[in-house]
């Protein structure tokens, strides 16, 4: 610049003077558009550590985050395209379970591991209130070992000074109109239950023709979460659904008033002087 403007004609000078203006006007838009894709990469990498850095303090879920990254990396250097592909199946079951636990809700299906969670929510000590359904459609029902196991807890729990209210929805074929009482072995069971505290009301399933929607094996844990039971004809659990979504225990609480209509208190039954 300095040779042009001491030796060239001005003409000269002003176009050399354009050129160099435009020069340096195109280093300066390109550094712009640089400087705007450093800052989307900061924003991304930003984004990227924001769940990391949420989950650092949580020392019961941020461990699994790390075996879950290591494991998707070390999955990553896989070249099958097959093994690839069955991967993003079952990673796509396990994003749904985690969005599903994510939103309160915890589905034990096919397996008796609930009742570990089960036992737990009653001996936690937060729960101090525990209203349970009970839909008896066989006489194996809670007969078995995990059965036995989970009403030792109920037993437990009530002499933490825990209430436990229970209502058995009874088939007419153990519990006939004409008889007082259910046949065994259900009256037994009925019976070991209220000698241990528990608080027990019967219902008929012939007098919920009418309220279809309150046939069900359901359990609520005070204020804080409800229990769905699915069991087969065997009384099998087929599926179990924990719900902690506040919005889940009006709508039980509902259901039990309503149902509480149509039962029979055991403690009645037993004050009945034989016909």
């Amino acid at each position: 610049m300095a040779l042009v403007a001491a030796f060239a004609p001005p003409p000269a000078q002003l176009a050399f003077l354009g050129a160099l203006i435009s020069i340096l006007g195109g280093l300066f838009l390109n550094y712009l558009e640089q400087e705007e894709e450093r800052d989307r990469q900061r924003s991304e990498a930003i984004s990227r550590l924001a769940v990391p850095l949420a989950l650092a303090p949580e020392d019961d879920l941020y461990p699994h985050y790390l075996a879950y990254c290591q494991a998707l990396v070390t999955l990553a250097g896989q070249a099958d395209p097959l093994l690839r592909e069955i991967a993003a199946l079952k990673l796509a079951s396990v994003n749904a379970q985690i969005e599903s636990l994510a939103a309160g809700t915890a589905v034990f299906a096919g397996t008796e591991t609930w009742r570990a969670v089960y036992e737990q929510l009653l001996a936690g000590g937060s729960v101090r209130e525990y209203r349970s359904v009970a839909w008896v459609r066989s006489r194996n029902y809670w007969q078995d070992a995990p059965g036995r196991q989970s009403m030792r807890a109920n037993f437990e729990a009530v002499h933490r000074r825990v209430l436990i209210e229970r209502i058995a929805i009874l088939p007419d074929a153990d519990w006939p109109t004409d008889d007082a009482f259910p046949a065994d072995p259900i009256r037994s069971w009925l019976q070991e239950q209220h000698d241990h505290g528990l608080h027990l009301v019967l219902v008929r399933e012939s007098a919920l023709r009418g309220e279809p929607d309150l046939l069900a094996d359901f359990g609520i844990y005070g204020d804080r979460a409800v229990g769905t039971q699915e069991v087969d004809e065997q009384s099998r659990t087929v599926r179990f659904t924990l719900t902690f979504d506040p919005r889940a225990v009006p709508l039980a609480d509902d259901r039990w008033r309503r149902l509480s209509i149509f039962g029979i208190p055991f403690q009645s039954l037993l004050a009945t002087p034989p016909a």
